[in-house]
């Protein structure tokens, strides 16, 4: 088939991929992200954002846009207590996070949790 000619197929999307792995045709994938705590993939608006801002500051992103470093994590508390024992959440925020900052990410973890809670019912 020459340049100028045009197929009567309609045009796939080369790099669509449905969650369940076949081609969506059409549709954009869901953007999927790993807690770095436990490491299981979900979709992306599962999850809960921390990020460290620019100044250094770590909080929870519940919009998911909020500009610094981020790492993902389930909304409940195992995992946020599983990232800070083991480290892995400061190193993913690449900051040392201190007592005070884990307490302050504990209580705004269940905010978040109860604010999804409220969204999906």
């Amino acid at each position: 088939m020459r340049k100028t000619e045009r197929s009567s197929e309609p045009r796939r999307r080369r790099n669509a991929v449905s969650p369940k792995g076949t081609a969506a045709v059409g549709r954009r994938p869901l953007p999927q992200r790993t807690c770095v705590a436990c490491h299981t993939v979900h979709a992306k608006r599962e999850l809960v954002r921390i990020v460290r801002s620019p100044t250094g500051e770590v909080a929870v992103d519940l919009r998911g846009k909020a500009p610094g470093r981020g790492a993902y994590l389930d909304p409940d508390q195992a995992c946020l207590e599983r990232g800070l024992r083991e480290g892995v959440l400061a190193k993913a925020l690449e900051i040392p996070i201190d007592a005070t900052t884990a307490e302050r990410l504990k209580v705004e973890l269940d905010e978040a949790a109860r604010v999804r809670q409220k969204e999906t019912a």
